[in-house]
């Protein structure tokens, strides 16, 4: 009887869930459209270029930052490892997610000895991603970062805040409005930023683990640079959402000595050198698994070597704050001028795929204009979101019949494709956090940089595209179509499907997806405004 409840409940949840996706991905409506404070005016009243677009993006002067793509999973660790241990005078950091595996202790690990050093430190943790803030050991490990001195943590939107706002405002989106940027900001003028979270699929490599994500970073630095994410990180942590972590009255357990451990045996890993014999005599009597994890990674062992030579470009940042409490949303209403002004092609890559009735018609303007669309995304194999990917695999044979020659590519293994990125005409390229869906859409903060140099667009697109060409890890959605090429439909109305999830995925693996595939199907038409019909 009490599985029997829980399971009564857990799917009350998730229709209540699904409910809300239904409704965001249904009424969403994009910036242009309301008239949002700070508009641009629609930009196919004046046909701008795609320059002048760029020229015209909000937030920020535009400045030439040397620029390094970062895809390698390793990389993007040693990266980051390179930035805090360089850092000389302060740190600003902000991740959605920090999961207490020998990544994100060794990364808490480091973040004291540069305390102790004398760095003043800011750490940014989002609370519904960040759950180790509400497990004994997690919040111990964070009382621990806050009690060394010189750090500030604070978490944003701890759940009780969550559902208050939601029950008093009877809006259940305002649980999941969460800040979503991923920044960290060394010295005030050297910054990495992107897709990834501090978590061990974001930076094992492919090859040693089939769960480990293909995502994308961006290093950059400059004065203007430093000033605009110091600013979009101000706006969220100075604000009323994030609350101050405070030093625990009674510390229960001083975990100071288990994040150093932790810091001392990534430290030497990634240097080739043999962890010290008190610190790994330390780390086997504790029961500590950082080096067993560490031995699970061969990849990352003495893998700090010459930092490649930088791209020189033009870049502009763009911010999103949170929607719970700021209307404007720069990076959707600067998306819509880019597509609209687009000429020739449009590259998308997404994790998740859930579009309202008003970006799909944006691209189909686009489409009908001629501009090449090729959107890259995951499918039930590979998605780490089942409730996302239900919807996607409803929409997107409509996709594919509204927008005039759009080419629709997923994940053909588990591998989660975690990237969100962009290119324009081969010369204007977006990397950053934001998702096609409606938690980017309409409540999230988001950040995305914009870079105009054809050298680095080239950069992103040439692996993707040959993975598109040669279907490397991907294959291609198709409908049916008729002799003219208008979409097949059956006598339902519906799209007839020539290659689909179907086609490459056993059906075992499909599991919930299909429950929030015909909810959100049934959902959808009893509200008598489905989309796509």
């Amino acid at each position: 009887m009490h599985k029997l409840k829980k399971v009564a409940l857990g799917g009350f949840l998730s229709i209540i869930a699904l409910w809300l996706v239904g409704r965001l991905v249904l009424t969403v409506q994009l910036p242009d459209r309301q008239g949002r404070r700070n508009a641009f005016p629609d930009p196919m009243e004046s046909g701008p270029s795609l320059r002048a677009v760029f020229d015209r993006l909000p937030d920020g002067n535009i400045e030439k930052s040397p620029l390094r793509l970062i895809d390698d999973n390793t990389l993007a660790w040693l990266e980051r490892w390179r930035l805090l241990q360089g850092a000389r005078e302060r740190l600003d950091i902000c991740y959605f997610i920090l999961k207490p595996d020998v990544f994100g202790i060794s990364f808490l690990g480091l973040l004291v000895q540069k305390a102790k050093e004398g760095l003043r430190i800011r750490v940014l943790l989002d609370a519904m991603g960040t759950k180790m803030s509400r497990s004994f050991k997690g919040n111990d490990y964070l009382d621990t970062l806050v009690s060394t001195g010189n750090v500030s943590l604070r978490m944003y939107r701890p759940l009780f805040y969550r559902y208050a706002d939601a029950f008093l405002t009877l809006n259940p989106a305002a649980v999941f409005v969460s800040n979503h940027d991923k920044v960290l900001l060394a010295d005030g003028d050297r910054a990495l930023i992107g897709g990834r979270n501090i978590s061990k699929e974001y930076f094992a490599q492919p090859t040693d683990d089939p769960l480990a994500f293909r995502d994308t970073d961006l290093i950059l630095s400059g004065p203007f640079i430093g000033k605009a994410l110091r600013e979009a990180f101000d706006a969220e942590y100075a604000s009323g959402e994030a609350k101050k972590v405070e030093r625990e009255d009674i510390d229960l357990k001083d975990s100071t000595d288990d994040l150093l451990l932790a810091y001392v045996a990534m430290d030497a890993w990634l240097h080739d050198r043999p962890i010290p014999a008190p610190e790994a005599l330390s780390i086997r009597e504790k029961g500590l698994p950082w080096m067993d994890q560490l031995e699970q990674m061969p990849h990352l062992r003495g893998a700090l070597k010459k930092e490649p030579p930088p791209v020189t470009a033009e870049v502009r940042l763009i911010d999103s704050r949170c929607r719970l409490v700021e209307s404007d949303d720069p990076v959707t209403r600067s998306l819509i001028r880019l597509v609209r002004s687009a000429r020739e092609e449009i590259f998308i890559q997404s994790p998740y795929l859930v579009l309202p009735k008003e970006a799909v018609d944006v691209l189909a303007e686009a489409a009908g204009r001629g501009v090449r669309i090729t959107i890259v995304t995951n499918s039930p194999l590979s998605s780490d979101n089942a409730m996302s990917q239900g919807v996607f695999l409803e929409q997107w044979p409509e996709l594919l019949a509204r927008i005039p020659g759009l080419r629709l590519f997923v994940a053909d293994d588990r591998h989660n494709l975690h990237s969100k990125l962009a290119v324009f005409d081969r010369r204007l390229a977006l990397v950053g956090t934001y998702n096609l869906d409606p938690l980017s859409m309409a409540m999230n903060s988001e950040l995305v940089a914009a870079i105009w140099s054809e050298s680095f667009s080239e950069m992103v697109l040439e692996p993707r595209e040959k993975a598109v060409a040669e279907e490397q890890r991907l294959v291609e959605y198709r409908i049916g179509r008729t002799s003219r090429g208008d979409p097949r439909r059956d006598e339902k109305a519906k799209v007839v499907v020539e290659f689909g999830a179907e086609d490459h995925i056993d059906a075992a693996r499909f599991g919930k997806i299909r429950f929030y595939q015909r909810l959100y199907a049934l959902i959808s038409r009893m509200k008598g405004d489905y989309p796509w019909y």
